[in-house]
């Protein structure tokens, strides 16, 4: 009897035991996970990612990076990529873990992706639909367009001796595309910026018709806008008194003349070689009444080479500039026109002069905005 008491204590101990190690362990287990949380700073859901990857401790051990939450959170963490997580800085943009995914996918680093993030966040398709591209070559370009990045590709697979700056600049202009296949319309208020830039990519209004023209001395039928009239005044009376007489002999010139001449010209050339020589209409700087063409006292419509240089050197103190200069055609799009002059202001021509460059480039590079 006493034996059997005895069993039976035994056992009951050894069931409370039992019960109180079992019950010490379980705490033990639910309090370090708890306390293994508590030390954690990321999301429960990351966490929990963090333990399907067994990456857990990896991960606490070095400092939060909000890019890599959320990149746990929505489940697309890939181990190769850790050390790129933590050096690309977290956006708010939509969908940012799969746009990091993606652009990683395709091979641009933690730099690359933090530049086109903060540059390109409303643009991000147009690199998500293309392979990995050097992106970064671009970034002290001042005129770049991302929208435009394919046609740089395009023309620099055909142009590899013109510089990276060059590329973007011609590409700008439109000199990858064919002269008038695509251009921009101005309306009427833009037209009377004295400093807009018509050519073959730039359109004015087939209406358009300057409210300030008034004749030029030399010819009553002869108009420019006042203010590039009084200029142009001023340019040739400086020019006399260095023994230089230059004369215009096409100033003003509306749409309907514009039609006329070209038709003309294209009649009588054709319609490529028209389009070496001679705008067509509403392309035609003539038809904003701020360009003239002169001519030296002893030619009919050009300038002497003497005349040519005086020309370059000295217009722009008076606010005009050569506008199609010799060797520039291929910017330009015409063939040199040492005698077609272009008012912009002295302020602006003076900058234009200075610059060296023609003015489709220098518009481009300080005057168009994007």
């Amino acid at each position: 009897m006493d034996d059997n008491k005895g069993l039976k204590i035994v056992l009951i101990v050894l069931i409370v035991l039992t019960i109180i190690v079992f019950a010490a362990i379980t705490y033990l287990y639910v309090f370090d996970d708890k306390d293994n949380s508590s030390k954690s700073n990321y999301s429960k859901k990351a966490q929990e990612v963090m333990k399907e990857y067994n990456i857990y401790n990896t991960i606490n051990d070095k400092e939060y990076s909000k890019t890599l939450e959320a990149i746990l959170e929505e489940d697309l963490y890939n181990n190769a990529y850790l050390n790129e997580y933590y050096n690309i800085d977290y956006s708010s943009i939509p969908d940012f873990p799969n746009i990091i995914t993606n652009l990683l996918n395709k091979e641009y680093n933690s730099n690359e992706i933090n530049y086109i993030i903060k540059n390109y966040s409303k643009d991000l398709n147009i690199l998500l639909d293309m392979e990995h591209i050097d992106i970064l070559q671009f970034k002290d370009i001042t005129n770049f367009d991302i929208n435009k990045l394919e046609r740089y590709l395009q023309y620099q697979d055909n142009n590899t001796d013109y510089t990276l700056e060059q590329l973007v600049t011609y590409v700008n202009i439109g000199l990858d595309l064919k002269g008038y296949s695509k251009y921009v319309e101005y309306t009427s208020e833009e037209a009377k910026d004295y400093s807009i830039l018509v050519n073959k990519y730039h359109k004015l209004p087939d209406d358009y018709e300057p409210d300030d023209l008034v004749s030029l001395s030399y010819n009553s039928t002869y108009k420019l806008r006042k203010e590039a009239a009084q200029a142009f005044e001023k340019l040739t009376a400086a020019a006399v008194l260095e023994n230089v007489y230059f004369y215009p002999f096409s100033p003003y010139r509306s749409y309907e003349t514009q039609k006329v001449l070209y038709n003309r010209y294209v009649a009588r050339d054709g319609t490529e070689k028209a389009d070496t020589y001679s705008a067509r209409p509403g392309f035609s700087e003539h038809q904003l009444g701020l360009a003239v063409d002169v001519r030296s006292s002893t030619l009919t419509d050009n300038l002497t080479p003497e005349h040519y240089e005086w020309m370059l050197n000295n217009s722009y103190k008076y606010g005009f500039i050569v506008r199609y200069p010799k060797g520039k055609q291929y910017i330009t799009q015409f063939m040199e026109e040492p005698w077609h002059i272009r008012y912009l202001g002295v302020d602006l021509a003076t900058k234009v002069h200075n610059s060296g460059l023609t003015y489709d480039e220098y518009y481009d590079l300080y005057l168009e905005t994007r």
